[in-house]
Parts: structure tokens; C-alpha cells; sequence
């Protein structure tokens, strides 16, 4: 029978182990001088060391360590526990994130590029890239990222869209018999770039009194990034 033994003594052992473990789990739960350890961790070190100082407990910071998306001077793990029972006074010891640094971005929507650029500039923040989406005012941000806020600043820097005005494409119509004020007062309605000159009949470009020319041939297809150079007779 000697064999039995040797489970017998084992099963005994553990259940000594665990009513042991139980007991001294009971007593300190129900010990008025324990706290449960409360939760450190994403705080930041100010935070965490003053609610662990509300629950009665000391503060200290063990190291830190490197995490890209962690803010730095955040809780990223701490001993003991939380919700670990543990007696009043006992000191919690924190790992904290050495990351990135947090910074207010500003609110660019609403900016010009131009304008954009010089406040990004002004802060020491990057422009990582300006992406054109159709709409909106020629050049002008319409949306960011990061949005406006507190932030984790992208290594990379801002990124803005911008609004792009859609490209139109026009035919260049006979001039030569079109009213002068009338053809200027059209090209400044459609934002038709354009250089008028009035000219006499001594000049280069001879023109006929009361008629027109332009720098594009009839039939000529162009933008509104293209200039058109007008020369009329001033009449006489």
C-alpha cells in the first residue's frame, strides 16, 4: 500500500496550497488597511501618481521605454496590478512611454494654402502633402490630418487637402466685329486672364478702326490659365 502514499501526500499538499492561498486572499480583502491597486495604466505620470497617492499608496517610476503610439510620459504597465489587493503605503511602480510628444494642432480648414504653409511653418510642424480634391475655392484647405486638437503628431507631419477648381476648356470665337466693352466685361465673368491694349494705327498689329484682334486664331482652344492679348483701335 505503500504506493497510495505518495498521491495521498501530494493531494494533501495542494490542498494545503490552496486553502493557504485562500485564506491569505480572504484576509486581505478583508483587511481595512488594503486597497485594491487601482488602474495606471494610459494615464499620464501626473495623473497616475496623484490617484495612486488619493488611494493611499507611494509612486515611482521604474524606466521607460520606446512606443511610437504611446504619448510620451504615459503608463504603460505597473506592478502590482490593478485590482490587486495590496496594503496601504505600498509603492507602485510604473513603466512609462517614451513616445512622441503631444501637440495642439490648429485648425487649418478654412486657410488658404499660402496661409497654411506659414502657420505650419510658424509652429516647427511638417507639411507632409497637399492632396487636391475637386470643389471648393481654388487652394483653399477643406480638411486636415490630424484633425484640429490635441494630437499625436504624424513623424510625417500634417497632411492637407485643398480645394481644386475644375479645368474648363473654351473655343476662341471671331473678334474682329465683337463689341470691345462687351467681349471684357464676359472674359471678367468667366475669370478669363487677358491683357487689353488700345491701339492706333501707327502701331505694330494694324488694326482697322473699331475692330479687334487677339493673340489666339478663331477656333483656338484654351483655358483659363491661358492669357489672351487684345488690341483694339481706340476709334478715329
Amino acid at each position: 500500500m505503500r504506493w497510495l502514499r505518495i498521491p495521498l501526500y501530494a493531494l494533501v499538499c495542494a490542498t494545503v496550497f490552496v486553502f493557504a492561498a485562500w485564506l491569505t486572499i480572504r484576509v486581505l480583502l478583508t483587511d481595512e488597511s488594503t486597497v485594491p491597486c487601482p488602474d495606471l495604466t494610459g494615464l499620464d505620470v501626473e495623473e497616475a501618481k496623484q490617484l495612486a497617492v488619493q488611494k493611499g499608496l507611494s509612486f515611482v517610476t521604474g524606466r521607460y521605454e520606446k512606443r511610437g503610439d504611446v504619448p510620451y510620459n504615459r503608463v504603460l504597465l505597473q506592478t502590482p496590478d490593478p485590482g490587486m489587493p495590496v496594503r496601504a503605503g505600498r509603492t507602485v511602480t510604473v513603466v512609462l512611454s517614451d513616445g512622441p510628444m503631444r501637440v495642439i494642432i490648429p485648425e487649418f480648414v478654412g486657410l488658404s494654402l499660402e496661409e497654411a504653409r506659414a502657420a505650419l511653418s510658424d509652429r516647427g510642424m511638417k507639411l507632409k502633402k497637399v492632396l487636391f480634391v475637386p470643389g471648393g475655392t481654388a487652394n483653399q484647405v477643406v480638411a486636415q490630418v490630424p484633425a484640429r486638437g490635441e494630437n499625436i503628431l504624424d513623424p510625417g507631419g500634417v497632411t492637407l487637402f485643398a480645394g481644386s477648381q475644375e479645368k474648363r476648356f473654351y473655343v476662341m470665337p471671331e473678334v474682329a466685329s465683337a463689341d470691345y466693352g462687351a467681349l471684357l466685361q464676359e472674359m471678367d465673368e468667366k475669370h478669363l486672364k487677358h491683357a487689353a491694349t488700345s491701339m492706333t494705327s501707327g502701331q505694330p498689329y494694324g488694326v482697322e478702326n473699331g475692330t479687334l484682334r487677339c493673340n489666339m486664331p478663331p477656333g483656338t482652344i484654351f483655358t483659363e490659365e491661358d492669357i489672351l492679348e487684345l488690341q483694339a483701335n481706340s476709334g478715329g
